[in-house]
């Protein structure tokens, strides 16, 4: 893990406002410390485990992957408070940095479609016959009812 005084330095010196060697103005981490926390709350890096940073020697919690494309994401954020013109080349680390976090905090599942989902026109087969119109309903959302009284399904108590 990085500190936050490391990839705010990172960040600036990506759009050329700090020298590698010199140390950070303290208003320089502060205006990048509040655009840093203010970006990690959004979507998609909210999913990241990031922790809120307060000081240079805070560690950036989220994983190594990630900070690639925060580095560069901050640096673009911070281009107009320097009057610094955004390269091509920053925007497309940024994009590519972006994606990537994506991939690490967007999970797609599979969907079950509800039983009441008709399947559409066009998923029929002419081959066969299938009466078949809307999605199969799962076997245990059936209650069975027993001379007028619903019977308590196999996966509840008494």
């Amino acid at each position: 893990m990085e500190t936050a005084q490391q990839v705010i330095n990172d960040a600036l010196q990506e759009i050329l406002v700090q020298a590698s060697e010199q140390p950070i103005q303290a208003v320089d981490f502060q205006t990048a410390r509040r655009y840093l926390n203010r970006m990690m709350a959004t979507v998609p890096f909210n999913g990241l485990g990031y922790t809120t940073i307060t000081e240079p020697l805070d560690l950036v919690t989220v994983p190594d992957a990630a900070l690639e494309g925060i580095v560069s994401n901050l640096a673009k954020k911070l281009l107009t408070t320097y009057g610094v013109i955004l390269t091509a080349e920053l925007l497309m680390n940024a994009k590519e940095g972006l994606n990537e976090i994506r991939r690490l905090t967007v999970r797609i599942l599979p969907t079950n479609m509800p039983c009441t989902l008709p399947i559409g026109s066009g998923n029929e087969d002419e081959s066969t016959y299938n009466n078949n119109h809307f999605y199969a309903c799962p076997d245990d959302e059936i209650e069975a009812e027993q001379n007028g009284s619903i019977l308590l399904e196999s996966n509840t108590n008494d």
